[in-house]
């Protein structure tokens, strides 16, 4: 069955650490989104040339995470990878303006899904944005998904948005669990790690790693149900982190059915995943500090 929709009808673009997991979600992959250590904000061991190749073997369309943020000191290391995958890939993901501004230069904006996390709420930031030239342009998953629905329909340029996994709630540059390890003289691991706060009973998975603390939200988006009204979405992003590589073959398997109309509710609910619809039915709320006299 052929899952590359055209015309009005999402792609989905899933998330890849290691080559196992490549090799494992392979016959159900429309789009990888390449996870490699010198680029991207998350990784394990993926060796990006045989993956590359793999996807080019197997007609795998492929994004480039370049998803960390950069400073000016190593600036010049994104523009050394835009140069050098500009043809060997179909698109880069990235979120820093910087490495943005580096695609206009080299003239391929046009290659660039800009989605910088939780900034575009609005039609007015996501067309500003747009004129700039990149491919597409990421929807923030923090507002209702009528909102989602009002940006796309203004849309001047292809839309990037989350249906599936983990979402990215907190990184920080700096590495919090070294420096809690050394207020505390312990040595705590670094990986497939949980945070808890004091005042909240949710565990976070995160990890820290050379680009400092990384911390996602503690279920799993699952826009499933809505996917029909969100069909005409270019791209919907599944995050695979955190989950395994054979219930991410079923997940993908039970979205590329309902993008086709058949909607396996009670096959998606027996992988008995922690899911939530975060912010797709209710907005934001901003609370004041109290003021203090």
């Amino acid at each position: 069955m052929d899952f590359s929709f055209e015309g009005g009808y999402m792609r989905l673009i899933t998330s890849i650490y290691t080559m196992e997991q490549l090799n494992s979600l392979a016959p159900y992959l429309d789009m990888a989104l390449l996870e490699y250590k010198d680029t991207s904000l998350n990784y394990k061991d993926l060796d990006l040339a045989l993956a590359i190749d793999f996807c080019k073997r197997n007609h795998i369309d492929i994004v480039l995470s370049m998803d960390k943020i950069y400073e000016p000191t190593n600036i010049d290391i994104a523009k050394e990878y835009l140069i050098k995958y500009k043809d060997l890939v179909q698109y880069f993901y990235v979120t820093d303006l910087g490495v943005c501004n580096l695609a206009i230069k080299l003239n391929i904006e046009d290659k660039i899904i800009f989605d910088p996390k939780t900034m575009i709420t609005n039609s007015l930031d996501f067309n500003s944005y747009a004129s700039f030239g990149f491919h597409a342009l990421g929807i923030s998953s923090e507002i209702t998904l009528k909102d989602v629905l009002k940006i796309n329909e203004k849309a001047q340029k292809k839309a990037f948005y989350q249906v599936f996994g983990e979402r990215l709630m907190f990184y920080s540059k700096r590495k919090l669990i070294s420096l809690y390890s050394i207020k505390n003289n312990t040595e705590y691991p670094k990986h497939d790690v949980y945070f808890k706060e004091a005042t909240r009973n949710d565990y976070f998975p995160g990890e820290e790693n050379i680009n400092g603390t990384i911390m996602y939200r503690s279920y799993l988006l699952s826009y499933l149900e809505e996917l029909n009204e969100l069909k005409d979405i270019a791209y919907g992003f599944l995050e695979s982190y955190k989950v395994s590589d054979s219930i991410m073959a079923s997940v993908l398997k039970i979205y590329k059915e309902a993008l086709n109309g058949n909607l396996m509710l009670k096959e998606f609910n027996a992988l008995n995943l922690n899911t939530n619809k975060g912010f797709a039915y209710k907005d934001s709320v901003y609370q004041k500090e109290e003021l203090k006299l």
